[in-house]
């Protein structure tokens, strides 16, 4: 590498890098400092400590900003703060409180950096005051609780609602409590609690009837109920149900059938213990194999064909673990 090259690219610097710098020249209302490479670096003389002078070193950060003269833009008033958010960030993970500054805003939420992570505050995370004044909010610096990270991407997402009442209050199987979808695919969606605990919602808990997405029946943002299904002690993993809320359509259905109904159905499924019946009513029967032969030894295939009709009455039912048997009057003589 050309020694030309080399000063350039050790010269490029990102906001919030810390930097060690001389100090060039002590201004009336400016300090320079060299960067090495060619590259000056200019903060107020009213962050200077008394104690330093020209040629000393000092350390820096750099805020991205460049001025009229082409210098970087640094500050030594930030340098001892910014460290101690390098030592937060080593053990940052969800849950953890940060300082950030707000960069923007957008029509989602607020956005700014947080030592080089991309950090967004939804607008369903802030506090009603924070809501509220979210035009003005731009360049202030705000504390707020993570409540998603990723290292990969440098991204944070966080919530200044849940700081407010950071501590979780316990929650019990079978408990129905609102929360709000934060992450929402197609197979699991992430739900924020009321009482600041975070759960997951699997497709198959959403809904009785068959969905091929969660966005079918929640959006992302907005908040429901949701029922307690499991959790581990100090409830950094929560189940949550959706459709536990209502009755499951099929008890109605079971309530209304009786030992030795007559049925009628399509074969779905062949099995070697017997073939599994659709029935028209929605439910699902089996017939099993031994039971509907008076031959020994028979295999399913030869009693039943997938997608036939077959007729049958009510053999064996359960409705608390709603398992139906059914005789398909199918039976081969010898």
């Amino acid at each position: 590498m050309k020694m030309k090259d080399f000063n350039i690219s050790m010269t490029q610097y990102s906001r919030g890098d810390i930097i060690t710098g001389t100090i060039a020249l002590i201004g009336e209302n400016e300090v320079v400092i060299s960067l090495g490479g060619l590259k000056e670096g200019v903060f107020p003389v009213e962050e200077l400590d008394g104690a330093f002078k020209v040629g000393d070193a000092i350390l820096v950060m750099v805020t991205g900003d460049i001025d009229e003269k082409g210098c970087l833009i640094v500050t030594h008033a930030g340098v001892n703060k910014a460290l101690q958010d390098k030592e937060k960030l080593k053990t940052l993970k969800v849950g953890s409180e940060l300082e950030f500054e707000i960069d923007n805003i957008s029509t989602a939420g607020l956005n700014g950096n947080f030592m080089g992570y991309k950090v967004f505050l939804p607008f369903s995370q802030c506090t009603p005051t924070d809501y509220v004044n979210k035009d003005s909010m731009k360049g202030r610096t705000i504390n707020a609780i993570v409540i998603e990270l990723n290292n990969i991407k440098k991204s944070i997402v966080c919530s200044t609602k849940l700081l407010a009442n950071n501590s979780i209050e316990p929650v019990e199987i079978g408990e129905v409590i609102e929360g709000t979808v934060i992450k929402l695919e197609d197979k699991f969606a992430i739900v924020l609690l009321k009482n600041g605990a975070k759960a997951k919602l699997s497709i198959s808990d959403a809904s009785y009837t068959r969905i091929n997405s969660l966005k079918e029946v929640i959006e992302i943002d907005k908040s429901y109920d949701f029922k307690i299904l499991d959790t581990n002690t100090d409830f950094s993993r929560i189940s949550v149900g959706l459709k536990q809320l209502g009755k499951n359509p099929m008890d109605e259905i079971f309530d209304t059938l009786n030992l030795g109904d007559e049925v009628v159905g399509k074969v779905v499924k062949i099995l070697p213990v017997g073939a599994v019946i659709k029935l028209e009513n929605g439910l699902s029967a089996m017939a099993i194999t031994r039971e509907n032969s008076d031959r020994a030894n028979v295999a399913t295939h030869h009693l039943y064909k997938l997608n036939s009709e077959v007729k049958g009455t009510i053999s064996y039912l359960d409705k608390e673990r709603r398992k139906i048997n059914i005789s398909t009057m199918q039976k081969k003589e010898n």
